[in-house]
């Protein structure tokens, strides 16, 4: 019996283990581009769709551990749209839009896509799809040091 129950245990803890990762939602973008400027950090989001399987490898594998680990969080702010979803968020100029609204506005149309941007919503990098599984690590790791450069030139402008 017990056997039978630590097999059952073994097949279904690494199905639980994806079901339960979730990623920051998006709720409130300004708020966030406050982060932003007070930070110096760019925000990245990422757009997915629920029946993606790319979109829930770059979750599982990259983005979810990334959000986790300590060297990441004072480099990026990460944040979710589902873009098939009519959840209300505010946008960078406070109005309420929806995620799919919110995803059309970038004109994100294909999945998964990852865009870095600035405290104004200005795109300052960007993934599109998964050019690379193998890679995709250090190709978004080149795009987020490419976009934080770019983030402290545009902070750091004299008129």
């Amino acid at each position: 019996m017990i056997r039978y129950a630590l097999l059952l245990l073994l097949l279904f803890t690494p199905v639980s283990i994806a079901e339960n990762l979730t990623l920051p939602v998006a709720k409130d973008f300004l708020m966030d581009s406050q982060k932003v400027w007070k930070q110096k950090t760019p925000i990245l989001i990422m757009f997915s769709i629920p029946d993606c399987g790319y979109c829930k490898i770059i979750k599982e594998e990259v983005i979810g551990p990334m959000a986790d680990l300590e060297e990441y969080q004072g480099k990026i702010i990460i944040r979710h749209i589902d873009a098939q979803s009519f959840d209300e968020i505010n946008n960078f100029y406070n109005e309420e839009v929806s995620h799919n609204e919110f995803a059309f506005k970038y004109a994100i149309n294909f999945f998964p896509t990852v865009i870095l941007v600035d405290n104004y919503g200005s795109t300052l990098g960007k993934i599109i799809g998964v050019p690379s599984e193998d890679l995709y690590w250090t190709d978004l790791d080149e795009v987020i040091e490419k976009s934080r450069t770019k983030l402290h030139q545009r902070m750091s402008a004299t008129l």
